[in-house]
């Protein structure tokens, strides 16, 4: 899709939420926050991904440097997105009525307060966005100190940005795991982002790296959501088990995420033919991402009351929207030929 199309679309899934925000607003911002946990999880996993390219080396950076510093110029998108998402806290989360954390410890009662969750937000995008400017702007001896100290800034703050919007939509639900569940999340995007970005442009094989890498991406995702199930019925906890029963009317939807990425797409990295194919790898790397919003459909949706089908078209405007303004983005900043997006150019 061209940049001005891509920009088309974006303007038209933005009026078509829009115009659900005002019918049925409740629906359209959890439509919005399952959107930025899914496509977020491209410009912040292609984030993670540059600080490794800039620390590790290899002929793996050939495929993931330059489009991973793409998605990561993307950044100041997902800040300007999690707007909606702070203005209309109120409207999501449980935890913002009036006396709803009375109950509730003294340091989680702080946490759950709508004031510092805003902050924590901002401090949270701010701080990302911060690292992918220092890191595209850097000289090249200079990239590597700084991508050694934002790496463990990334896996605290990414982890946290999980939790604090995808967890806490059920606030009396705990899981240690649920933050790495959200850092998996986010490799997955940018990874996937990347694989597609460079074989959209190159008539060339797919390299080693593209299945290696994504495959224990795929592991590791599919790893954390195992041992979170373990877990928590190992440990035969109510409130935590009962996060599992409400999803046992999602069955499908289950089925089809786990089928569908943990092993359908795995099965077929085995393959050489398919890790040989440019064609096939694309597929792959596409229904990954579009797992990603499956993945979070997951999370969310279930464990929120209330909510009717009218938020499947609004997911698709969200959808629409956010993947549009971001294409015509990355298009833009191709087509600029912009230094910063060339990062790997003299990391090789």
């Amino acid at each position: 899709m061209t940049r001005d199309r891509s920009l088309v679309a974006g303007i038209a899934g933005s009026i078509g939420w829009l115009i659900g925000l005002i019918l049925a607003p409740r629906e359209a911002l959890v439509a919005w926050l399952v959107c930025w946990l899914a496509w977020g999880a491209i410009p912040i996993g292609s984030l993670a991904v540059l600080l490794l390219v800039s620390l590790i080396g290899g002929k793996w950076r050939h495929l993931y440097g330059q489009p991973s510093a793409l998605g990561a110029s993307l950044m100041p998108l997902v800040g300007i997105a999690v707007i909606p998402l702070l203005l209309g806290a109120r409207t999501i989360y449980p935890w913002t009525a009036p006396g709803a954390t009375a109950g509730y410890a003294a340091f989680k009662a702080e946490w759950l307060s709508s004031g510092f969750f805003v902050l924590r937000a901002i401090i949270y995008l701010g701080v990302l966005n911060l690292i992918a400017w220092a890191l595209l702007t850097a000289e090249p001896r200079r990239r590597a100190p700084i991508a050694a100290a934002a790496v463990i800034v990334y896996a605290i703050f990414g982890s946290l940005l999980a939790i604090d919007f995808a967890e806490t939509s059920q606030p009396d639900f705990h899981s240690s795991i649920y933050g790495l569940l959200g850092l998996t999340n986010q490799w997955l995007g940018g990874i996937a982002f990347a694989i597609l970005f460079w074989l959209v442009g190159n008539d060339e094989k797919p390299p080693v790296a593209a299945a290696a890498i994504l495959m224990t991406a795929i592991l590791m995702w599919s790893y954390m959501h195992a041992m979170q199930y373990i877990v928590i019925w190992s440990g035969d906890i109510p409130a935590e088990a009962r996060w599992y029963i409400e999803r046992h009317s999602w069955a499908a939807l289950a089925w089809l995420l786990f089928g569908l990425q943990g092993l359908v797409a795995f099965a077929a990295l085995l393959s050489p033919k398919v890790r040989g194919s440019r064609e096939a790898m694309m597929i792959v790397a596409g229904l990954t991402l579009v797992m990603r919003l499956a993945d979070n459909i997951w999370l969310v949706l279930p464990g929120l009351q209330g909510i009717g089908w009218v938020v499947v078209p609004l997911i698709i405007a969200a959808s629409i929207a956010m993947l549009g303004f971001g294409w015509s983005g990355a298009l833009t900043l191709q087509a600029r030929k912009e230094p910063r997006t060339s990062i790997v150019a003299d990391a090789a």
